[in-house]
């Protein structure tokens, strides 16, 4: 033992004879990495994919409101412009992630935070506003985007009312 680091001392780059274990050191220290950009990558996909869904259903959800349609609930029942544009966000993100309603904002453009849900009335400049909370896998990415292990993704978009059935004078409107 005494002979090895003596030898190692006068002789500073040849090798030691004695190579066992560097291979296990070797993985050990480059297993972090590739393990951090692996899931990195997985991550990041995820991340993307929700941020497009919610975006996907925003646009769904203004596609129903700029033609003042209407939707069915389960039960049959008609709903509301502003129920229908919500349901139809909520129902466009259902097979990959959940919405709360809650999340949804329809209003006016140009209109006050914490107004009331609105659907406006033909010819209004419109806009909807769709909130999700992505929550991070693994904390260690996580981590990087703050304490919480999530971040809020945010997708909007502004479209104008249509002139509706029964002649576009807003009998729609409000609802």
């Amino acid at each position: 033992m005494m002979r090895t680091i003596l030898h190692s001392l006068r002789h500073p780059f040849h090798p030691c004879k004695n190579t066992r274990g560097t291979a296990a050191v070797e993985v050990g220290l480059t297993i972090l990495p590739f393990m951090l950009a692996f899931f990195g990558v997985i991550e990041m996909g995820m991340y993307y994919f929700h941020q497009h869904t919610i975006q996907f259903a925003a646009h769904e959800g203004m596609r129903v409101g700029l033609l003042g349609a209407t939707l069915e609930d389960s039960g049959g029942t008609q709903l509301t412009r502003a129920d229908s544009i919500t349901k139809a966000i909520v129902d466009n993100s259902n097979y990959f992630i959940t919405i709360d309603p809650s999340d949804i904002d329809i209003n006016p453009v140009g209109a006050l935070a914490g107004v009331p849900i609105n659907a406006g009335t033909a010819g209004q400049l419109m806009k909807v506003q769709v909130n999700y909370t992505h929550e991070f896998i693994t904390p260690l990415i996580g981590g990087f985007f703050g304490a919480a292990n999530n971040f809020v993704l945010h997708a909007e978009g502004t479209y104008r009312n249509e002139a509706f059935l029964g002649g576009g004078s807003g009998a729609a409107a409000g609802s």
